[in-house]
């Protein structure tokens, strides 16, 4: 054992579990409202104001079981069985207003046999809902310490610290190791011995009878990868055979939930413990918002209210971000004199990742109302809404989860599949995922909006031009999403349609303190991005775009220096490509840079401009965009229709490095991250083609 004690803090998903973790840690992780937000084990150390002692928590996905039906559940076992990262003890998070549901994790986390804390969280929505739970009881029962919490408001953190300091000493180990390890089980569970001679058979060939236990589970629900079997594993279960594991693993949870009534037995008012909570308020809201009509038009309309407060609330911010980036252009050019290390700075670093800065706070209105709509509850309703029209991809609604999460950036949403039970079904919404709209690719919208269309221009009510294209990029690419998930699941990775298992938790009135943490915490990851990465390829698309220098002398009428460059050149050079979609050079060379963050796209424009020498009056890019023409013909460079077909590729394109290095991770072999590559790259030109080509026939411009 390591100096420090390890306590896995496990729990079901809306029990609390990272907001426990945070509270103990002062941590800044996300809390959602349905399963796969914490995808993968999370570390933090007790706050020393609790006590002398030093406590490493680590903060497991939230599962219903340890039953090894999906990929989350076994992060979770394999983090608490492995060797290499067993914990010393759990801190297992309970809702006290689910009591009844709860316990079944808490018979698996007991069959491990190791020291146990409780956290009888959300005491607060139990007193509203005229819940009474015993916490002293409920340890009684139990025989490990229970601590009841509200990690809302910190109440009994203070007691919560200090059991978990017991932990250090292996005498208060020792106190807190349940001991319920007899699954006995009640009438008829085992009648023939079926479950007892099946584990008895595993056992030998196991480390333990825990994980004897979950190795029948996991060969019950056809996850021998998940459980990775051992030759003489697999020999023993051949022998078994399907049959009588499937009803040795049906007697095994018979047991399981008999012992939870027999802990509930023991609590006083046991009966309010096996109903569901009041959730009047929460049924009648639901009523509308779940409706098999109404539902989905409550939906788009809190979408297209998003977008439309990306649009109004961002645009002050905007203009005051642009003016700062002028003035600082300015003085940096009037302190430093001419040169090659002015162009440098005023070209490439603040024009460059200046012009991505702008679009800021746009950025973190997105993050805002994804935390309000995460932390109210009404995003576990949005994948309520669409399980029916999911169900005809083959998918069920638990798989709009992560493509919601998409919306904010695809990496965190990818890794958040590992809650689906099957792999095709991961692989399948791995594939959806990148076409979701994500936060790096609103800087591109909104620099296109802002630059070739009225955005602003009010219509329908409330809403603008701006507002509106915005909910159709958003929409659009998720209809395309679930286009392809159905036309590979008809193909490619054909498979049965799972049900959905979804909770819906009480709405809740959002906690902002967290909220505006996790957008100061999501805002600070784009502006690191655009301090390194961004910054990166700028300076390198600068050196790109400036070199080799050539005299006026050189230049064919009407040619600029940039054009002679090593990054011109190449833009020329793929130029024949880019017309038929109805882009120049330009669009090609932030194209190409944009693979390493979409975002660059903006910054590589700012550079050609700033280069170019068009935006010696240090004009906001969008106006310089929006003012740009060919000097052989006159005309307008950018128009509404080459803007359009400019962000529909973007919005289908496998514009990020980081993205296919991912999936990559996640299915272990580069076939489908570079299958995702050229997919989605034929996709997004064929579409930008159709746009581009249909606009102008219908004589678009």
């Amino acid at each position: 054992m390591s100096d420090a004690l390890r306590v896995a803090v496990a729990g079901n998903p809306n029990a609390g579990k990272t907001s426990v973790f945070n509270r103990l840690t002062g941590s800044r992780y996300q809390v959602g409202n349905y399963p796969g937000v914490t995808v993968e084990a999370r570390e933090g150390t007790l706050l020393s104001r609790f006590g002398v002692g030093e406590v490493t928590l680590i903060d497991l996905p939230g599962t219903y079981s340890l039953t090894p039906i999906s990929e989350d559940e076994a992060v979770a076992y394999r983090a608490l069985t492995d060797p290499a990262t067993a914990p010393d003890a759990v801190l297992l998070v309970l809702d006290a207003t689910n009591l009844a549901r709860n316990l079944y994790l808490a018979i698996q986390l007991f069959e491990l046999n190791l020291p146990c804390v409780i956290a009888l969280n959300m005491v607060d929505l139990a007193r509203d809902a005229h819940l009474h739970v015993d916490a002293d009881a409920l340890g009684r029962a139990l025989g490990v310490p229970v601590v009841s919490t509200d990690a809302l408001h910190g109440e009994g953190f203070a007691q919560l610290a200090s059991s978990l300091l017991a932990l250090v000493d292996e005498a208060g180990r020792d106190m807190a190791r349940a001991d319920l390890l007899d699954v006995s089980g009640g009438p008829d569970a085992d009648e023939n011995g079926v479950l007892a001679s099946s584990l008895g058979a595993l056992i030998k060939v196991s480390s333990h009878a825990a994980h004897a236990r979950w190795l029948l589970t996991a060969a019950a629900v056809g996850e021998d990868g998940l459980g990775s079997f051992s030759a003489a594993q697999s020999r023993v279960l051949a022998k078994l055979g399907p049959e009588r594991v499937r009803e040795a693993t049906q007697a095994l949870v018979i047991q399981r939930y008999h012992q939870v009534e027999q802990i509930l037995a023991q609590l006083p008012d046991s009966s309010a413990q096996e109903r569901a909570p009041a959730m009047a308020r929460s049924a009648k809201i639901d009523r509308v918002l779940t409706h098999r009509v109404l539902g989905p038009l409550a939906f788009l309309a809190v979408m297209a209210l998003v977008f439309q407060s990306i649009f109004t609330w961002s645009e002050p911010m905007m203009g005051w971000i642009e003016e700062a980036i002028g003035l600082l252009s300015t003085f940096a050019q009037d302190r430093l004199g001419p040169g090659i290390f002015t162009n440098l700075v005023t070209e490439g670093l603040i024009n460059g990742v200046g012009n991505v800065l702008v679009f800021l706070p746009q950025i973190a209105v997105l993050f805002l109302f994804i935390g309000l709509l995460e932390d109210s509850g009404y995003m576990a309703r949005a994948a309520f809404i669409v399980d029916r029209p999911m169900a005809r991809l083959g998918l069920s609604g638990r798989a709009f989860v992560p493509l919601l999460s998409g919306f904010a950036c695809a990496i965190p949403a990818i890794m958040g599949t590992r809650t689906l039970p099957r792999f095709r079904d991961r692989l399948v919404t791995m594939l959806m995922i990148p076409y979701m709209s994500c936060s790096a690719r609103l800087p591109i919208y909104t620099l296109v909006i802002g630059a070739l269309f009225e955005a602003d221009r009010v219509v329908f009510g409330p809403f603008t031009v701006g507002g509106l294209i915005l909910l159709a990029l958003y929409l659009g690419s998720t209809l395309v999403a679930l286009s392809l998930g159905l036309l590979y699941k008809r193909t490619l990775l054909r498979g049965p349609t799972p049900a959905l298992v979804l909770e819906l938790p009480p709405y809740r009135l959002p906690r902002l303190k967290n909220t505006l943490r996790n957008v100061y915490d999501r805002t600070k990851g784009f502006v690191s991005d655009a301090g390194t990465t961004i910054l990166a390829v700028t300076v390198v698309l600068w050196g790109l775009l400036s070199f080799p220098r050539v005299d006026e002398a050189q230049l064919s009428p009407g040619e600029t220096k940039i054009e002679r460059s090593l990054g011109g050149r190449f833009g020329k050079a793929i130029e024949p490509v880019l017309e038929p979609i109805g882009q120049d050079w330009r669009m090609g060379v932030g194209l190409v840079g944009s693979f390493a963050a979409r975002e660059v796209l903006v910054s590589t424009l700012g550079l050609v401009y700033g280069i170019e020498g068009v935006d010696d009056d240090d004009k906001p890019l969008r106006e310089t965009i929006r003012n740009a023409v060919e000097p052989e013909t006159g005309e307008r460079r950018y128009t509404p229709l080459k803007g359009l077909a400019l962000m529909v590729f973007f919005a289908l394109a496998a514009q990020c490095m980081s993205t296919l290095a991912v999936v990559k991770r996640e299915t272990r072999s580069w076939r489908w991250p570079l299958f995702m590559l050229f997919s989605m790259t034929a996709i997004a030109y064929l579409a930008a083609l159709l746009v581009y080509q249909g606009g102008m026939l219908f004589g678009w411009r």
